[in-house]
C-alpha cells in the first residue's frame, strides 16, 4: 500500500492553486474577462466600417440617444441621423422614428451621453464597465453617471454604489438598503433583451 505524505498533500494543493487549478474561480474570473474583451473587440469592429469622420463622433457618443444602455456597435452598424444639423448616432432602424421626433430632446440625450462617456472613461476598466451597467445615478436617477464629473463610488454591504455627485451622498448613506434595491433596479433595466424604448430614457 502506497502512504501518500500529508506535506506532500500540502505541496500539491498549493502547487495547484498557484496554478488556478484548484478551484475554478480564476478560470471564471478569466472566462468573464475574455467575454467581455471579445464583446469589445466586437463593437470596435464595428465601428471600425463607420466613415472616418462619424466613427469618432460615434465613438464620443457611446451609448444610443434613444435605449441609453445599448452600446454603439453591439447591434450592428450604429445609424447616423442628423437632428438640428447636429449629427445623433442610434442603435439601430428600431430607434430611428422616436429619436427623429425627439428632436431637440434626442440631441441633448446624445451630448449628455458624450459628457458622461468620456467622465467615465477615466475610471480604471472594471469601475467604469460598473458604472455603465448602473448608468445613472442611484439618487438623482435622472442623472447619467459621468454628467457631472467622475462619479462617486461607495459600498454598501459590499456592494458597489455610484452616485453622480458627493450632493447624493448623504442621501444614499441615509437609507442604504433603498440605494441598493434602486441600483438594482437601474442594472434591471440596463439587461433588458426586447427593443422597449421606455428602458430608463429621459
Amino acid at each position: 500500500m502506497t502512504i501518500v505524505r500529508p506535506h506532500l498533500l500540502l505541496a500539491l494543493a498549493l502547487g495547484m492553486i498557484a496554478s488556478g487549478l484548484s478551484t475554478g474561480f480564476v478560470f471564471a474570473d478569466e472566462g468573464h474577462d475574455h467575454e467581455a474583451m471579445k464583446a469589445e473587440q466586437k463593437i470596435a469592429d464595428t465601428l471600425a466600417t463607420l466613415s472616418p469622420a462619424d466613427r469618432p463622433q460615434a465613438e464620443a457618443q457611446r451609448f444610443c440617444a434613444m435605449m441609453t444602455y445599448k452600446r454603439l456597435g453591439a447591434m450592428g452598424t450604429p445609424i447616423k441621423l442628423v437632428v438640428a444639423g447636429k449629427p445623433v448616432f442610434v442603435c439601430c432602424k428600431g430607434c430611428i422614428s422616436g429619436a427623429t421626433k425627439g428632436g431637440q430632446e434626442t440631441l441633448k440625450t446624445a451630448e449628455k451621453l458624450k459628457v458622461a462617456s468620456a467622465a467615465l472613461a477615466k475610471l480604471p476598466a472594471k469601475e467604469r464597465a460598473a458604472a455603465e451597467a448602473q448608468k445613472y445615478c442611484a439618487i438623482a436617477s435622472n442623472n447619467f453617471l459621468g454628467s457631472m464629473g467622475v462619479p462617486v463610488k461607495m459600498d454598501f454591504a459590499g456592494k458597489p454604489v455610484y452616485l453622480c455627485c458627493k450632493g447624493c451622498a448623504g442621501k444614499a448613506q441615509a437609507n442604504p438598503a433603498a440605494t441598493l434595491a434602486k441600483v438594482e433596479e437601474l442594472k434591471k433595466a440596463g439587461k433588458g433583451t426586447g427593443h422597449d424604448h421606455g428602458d430608463h430614457q429621459h
